[in-house]
This record gives C-alpha cells, structure tokens and sequence, in this order.
C-alpha cells in the first residue's frame, strides 16, 4: 500500500522523504492546533487588546484542567501579538506573559515582573516599592494584557494572603488602565468567587474536557495532518476516537503527547499508520495509570 500523502496538509507532505528521527522531532515540535473554543477565546483576547483604555478596565480568568491547553493557547495569541521596536526606541510589549509566583504573595509577584523585564531592584526591598518599580516597567513598555500563567492556589496560600494578591491585579489593572488576563484551573476560579471586589471583574472562559462528539473527531483530523506518517490512520473512525479519548483523559495535551508516542512507534515498527494495536503498545502511560502508581509507590 502507497500513498502520496495526500491526507496530510502540504507542509507536512514535504517531510514523508525525511530521515525518521527528524520525522519523530517534527511531531514532538509544539504546534499551534485551532478549535472552536480556543477561537472563542482567542477572539476574547483580542477583544481585551483593543478595548479603550477607561477607568474599570475588562478581564478574563482562562481555567482548564491541568495539560489542556490553555498555556498553549495563551503562546499562540503571544505570538500573533509579539514585542516590537516602538517609535521612541523603545520595547512595546501589549501583551506581557508571566508565569505566576507558586504563593499567592503581591511582592514575590512584583520581583517576578522585574526579574523579567531585567530591571534592577532590591529582593528584600518592601512590596510598595517594588510595585513603584513595576508601575514605572510596565507602562513603559506600552503593556495593553498582563497575562499571569499558572494562578493555582495551593494550601500554603492563607485566604488573607490569597485576598491581597487578588487585591493587587486588581490595582495594577485600575493604576495602568489594562486587562488582567489569569490562567489556572477550578481552584483559581474557587478563590477568585471568594472574594467578590474581584469575581465581578474576572468572567471565566473554560476549555472543558474533550468528549466524544463532532469537535473532538475534527481535533482529531487537524492532527493527522500535522503527523507525518506516509499512510492515513482515519483517527476520526469510532475505535480510534473512544480509545484516543480514553486514554488521554481527555486533554488535549495528553492527546499530543500520546498521538506523537502512537506515530513514532508507527515510523518504527514500520506501518506508518496509527492503529488500535500501535496505540496499545506505544511508550505511553495515561494519566490514570500514573496516578495510581504515585498513590501506589
């Protein structure tokens, strides 16, 4: 059986007469995989990048079970809005992505920011005059979205504590007239209803689990493209479907993982297509397994 990969997307296409480990790199390569939510949300975003600067500016709270998307997608709308030379030879950054402090603590978020933006500051300086410093850092580089990644509050954040950073998004957004844009899971959104100065300004947009419907079958054909493997492996047929969907848990980042595991062990085995048996003994291990072997050992 031979094809001309006429199932895979041209740029793809161009790989099939590639060396197999370079194939294997291309597939364990980030890329960026449309869906109607993640476009829902992405127009969001956008929304929030040209909203007109006023006094009680708009933001959004991106939750999604760990390893589905959400940090993927927040790269992609980065890059379609990445830091340019401004006019006054200066950096203009309109959107600022940040991976959030692990304690829910104002002054450990401020060090974050100016670590970033390598600006110079005392560690052990007081939280107000950082956030002098931080002020100063970000309207100077044009900031429209401060993006925070990771908003996931933990035991070790008291509820006081998780009040006062919440308190202070809320002022950086109020100071610098900009979106707040946090990414977590149900525990973010758990603390933010609990305090209400903030719930009212930070509406969710949640990227559920996939299930086995229409929108998943597509997902499931946008990736088949992007896979360089020389045969059509029909992901989209019903075995296939419920078994992917299965054993990834569905998510989306569990579902690339074991999609690149499933086609490397097809390049290697020979078949090039993706199959019920191919996916059984691929180098994967679904989340629900490695959940009991930690409880286990």
């Amino acid at each position: 059986m031979t094809t001309n990969g006429e199932h895979l997307s041209p740029k793809t296409r161009e790989l099939l007469d590639r060396p197999m480990e370079e194939r294997i790199a291309h597939i364990q390569k980030d890329s960026w995989i449309p869906y109607s939510e993640a476009n829902r949300i992405l127009q969001q975003l956008e929304d929030l990048l040209h909203h007109p600067k006023c006094d009680r500016m708009p933001n959004l709270a991106i939750s999604a079970q760990t390893n589905n998307g959400k940090t993927r997608l927040m790269k992609h709308f980065l890059s379609l809005h990445p830091a340019s030379d401004a006019s006054d030879g200066k950096i203009a950054a309109p959107v600022f992505f940040l991976q959030c402090p692990g304690i829910p603590d104002e002054s450990r978020l401020y060090s974050a920011i100016l670590l970033k933006l390598c600006r110079k500051f005392r560690p052990s300086a007081p939280a107000q005059e950082k956030l002098v410093l931080v002020l100063d850092a970000l309207t100077k580089i044009k900031i429209r979205i401060l993006a925070l990644d990771e908003v996931n509050f933990t035991e070790v954040g008291t509820a006081a504590k998780q009040k006062r950073f919440l308190n202070a998004l809320r002022y950086l957004a109020n100071e610098l007239h900009i979106s707040i844009v946090c990414l977590g899971t149900e525990e973010m959104m758990r603390v933010i209803r609990s305090v209400p100065s903030v719930e009212n300004r930070f509406p969710p947009a949640i990227l559920p689990r996939w299930q086995t419907d229409n929108e998943f079958r597509k997902l499931l054909a946008s990736f088949e493209k992007i896979i360089p493997l020389k045969q059509p492996s029909d992901l989209q047929s019903s075995l296939l479907t419920t078994k992917l969907l299965t054993r990834s848990g569905g998510t989306i980042g569990e579902l690339k993982t074991l999609l690149a595991a499933a086609a490397t062990e097809a390049m290697r085995k020979g078949t090039e297509r993706i199959t019920e048996e191919i996916i059984d003994g691929c180098n994967y291990t679904p989340p629900s397994a490695r959940r009991q072997r930690s409880i286990s050992g």
